[in-house]
C-alpha cells in the first residue's frame, strides 16, 4: 500500500466517524507594509513581487560614528590591486575590472540566520549589502517576514547580486555563500553566486592583522578602535526572529537589523585599510608579523617581488630574535626565513637559499617545526649535490633524522646517511 493509499484510508475512516481530520495550523498573514514601516523600512518592488528593505547611511550628512575619518580613508583607497590581493588572484589572463573605479560593483555581503547548524530547515531572515557611494557608506537590508516568502527574498537578492562584479565577506567562503546557494537550490533557483569574485576578508584580516583577533567584534577594537554599544549578540539573533514568528512584533528585530549594518560597514572600512597596506607596500607595515602576512598576500597574487620585499622586512625587524626572546618573534622569523629560501630556490639562488636556511636553524631554540626539519634537509641536499662536502651532508641529514616524525621522511633521511656513509668510507679506504 503506497502512503497516498494510506491517506485516502485515514480520510475515508475521519469522514465515516464524523471526526474532522487534523490541519496543520495556518500562518497568520504578515501585513508587509506595517512589518517594513516598523523596521524603518519600506515595500519595494522585486522579479517576484514586493518585498520589505530596510536602507541605512553612513557617513556624510547621516553621521560616521563610531569610524570617524575612517570611513572616508578607507573609501578613497580601495583600488583593484588590492582587491586582487585579497582575492588571491591577479595572474596572467584573469580578465580585469569592467569599471575604472574598482569600488563600482563591489558588493559588501553578510547575513542573519535562524541557526548556524544549515539544513533546509534553517533561512536567511536578513540578507545585508552594503556599497561605497563617494566617501559615504548605503546598506540595504532584505528581511524576510515569513518562511512563504523566502522565494521573493531570494529573487530580490539575486537581481541586488546580478549587478555586482566581487563579492566581500567575513568568513563567507566557509558560510554565508554556501548557505545562500543551499537556500537557492532548495528553492530551485539558479544561483548568481559563481560568476562573481569573492574576498573573504577572514584570512587576509588574520594575516594582517593576527590570528588572536578573533572575528568582526575583535578587528574593530584592536585595529578601528571602538567598542559596540548596545550591540545584540550573536547567540541571542535567532531567537529574536523565532519571537516575531510567534509574537508578530517585529520591533525586536530593529538590534538585530543595527547589528547587520555594522558588520557590513566594519566590513567595509577594514577592506579599505587592507587594500591601502597592499598598495603601499612592506614599508607601510607595522609589525614584523603584518609585514610577514602581507608578503603572504602577495604570493598568493603571483606577486613574487613584492612578496620577498616583505619577508625581508620581516626578517630585518626580527633581528635580535634569539633563545631569549619572545615565542612569537622566533616564530614570525622562522617563517620569514622559511619563506625566503623557498623564493631563493625557485629562482635557482641556491646559496642565497642555504644562507636563509643557516640563519633558520641557528635561531637557538624549535618553534619552527616543519621550518627547521626543512632547512635541514635542504642543507644536506646543498652540501651533498651542490657543495660536494659529504661530511657537512652528514651533519645535517644526522640532525634531520632525530627531528623528523613520519616514517616516509625517516626512511629517506635513512637513505641519504647510507649513502652519505658508505661514500665517506670508501674516500678513507
Amino acid at each position: 500500500m503506497t502512503d497516498l493509499s494510506r491517506l485516502r484510508d485515514v480520510l475515508r475512516g475521519a469522514k465515516r466517524s464524523g471526526a474532522t481530520p487534523m490541519l496543520a495550523p495556518q500562518t497568520p498573514s504578515v501585513d508587509l507594509e506595517a512589518f517594513a514601516a516598523v523596521l524603518g523600512g519600506a515595500l519595494e518592488d522585486g522579479p517576484s513581487g514586493p518585498c520589505p528593505v530596510v536602507r541605512w547611511w553612513c557617513g556624510g550628512d547621516a553621521g560616521d560614528a563610531p569610524y570617524g575619518d575612517q570611513l572616508g580613508a578607507a573609501s578613497s583607497t580601495i583600488s583593484a590591486a588590492g582587491l586582487r590581493a585579497l582575492c588571491g588572484s591577479g595572474h596572467e589572463g584573469e580578465p580585469p575590472w569592467s569599471d575604472s573605479d574598482p569600488r563600482s560593483g563591489l558588493l559588501f555581503f553578510d547575513l542573519e540566520t535562524t541557526g548556524l547548524s544549515g539544513g533546509s530547515g534553517t533561512v536567511a531572515f536578513v540578507v545585508g549589502f552594503g556599497c561605497f557611494v563617494g566617501s559615504r557608506f548605503h546598506v540595504w537590508q532584505f528581511v524576510l517576514p515569513s518562511f512563504a516568502t523566502e522565494r521573493r527574498l531570494l529573487a530580490a537578492v539575486t537581481a541586488a547580486v546580478s549587478r555586482a562584479h566581487t563579492l566581500v565577506t567575513f568568513n563567507g567562503k566557509s558560510f554565508d555563500v554556501p548557505f545562500m546557494e543551499m537556500r537557492w537550490l532548495y528553492q530551485r533557483l539558479e544561483t548568481p553566486l559563481p560568476a562573481l569574485r569573492h574576498v573573504d576578508l577572514l584570512h587576509p584580516a588574520r594575516r594582517l592583522w593576527g590570528p588572536e583577533t578573533g572575528g568582526l567584534g575583535g578587528l574593530e577594537h584592536r585595529v578601528l578602535g571602538f567598542r559596540r554599544d548596545d550591540d545584540v549578540p550573536g547567540f541571542e539573533i535567532p531567537a529574536r526572529y523565532f519571537d516575531y514568528l510567534r509574537s508578530g512584533n517585529p520591533r525586536p528585530l530593529r538590534g538585530v537589523l543595527a547589528h547587520n549594518q555594522l558588520d557590513l560597514v566594519s566590513l567595509g572600512v577594514l577592506t579599505g585599510m587592507a587594500c591601502d597596506l597592499v598598495d603601499r607596500g612592506a614599508l607601510a607595515t607595522g609589525s614584523a608579523r603584518q609585514s610577514l602576512g602581507l608578503g603572504r598576500l602577495y604570493a598568493r597574487g603571483g606577486r613574487e617581488a613584492e612578496a620577498l620585499g616583505c619577508y625581508e622586512r620581516a626578517v630585518a625587524l626580527t633581528s635580535g630574535a634569539r633563545r631569549t626572546s619572545k615565542v612569537d618573534a622566533v616564530a614570525v622569523r622562522a617563517e620569514a626565513l622559511y619563506r625566503l629560501a623557498l623564493a631563493c630556490r625557485r629562482q635557482r639562488r641556491h646559496s642565497d637559499a642555504a644562507r636563509y636556511w643557516q640563519t633558520l636553524i641557528d635561531l637557538g631554540r624549535r618553534p619552527t617545526g616543519v621550518f627547521e626539519r626543512e632547512a635541514l634537509r635542504a642543507l644536506a641536499v646543498h652540501h651533498e649535490h651542490r657543495l660536494k662536502d659529504p661530511e657537512g651532508a652528514l651533519t645535517f641529514a644526522r640532525r634531520a633524522y632525530t627531528v623528523e616524525y613520519t616514517a616516509g621522511r625517516r626512511r629517506e633521511v635513512q637513505r641519504r646517511l647510507t649513502r652519505l656513509e658508505r661514500r665517506l668510507a670508501n674516500e678513507t679506504n
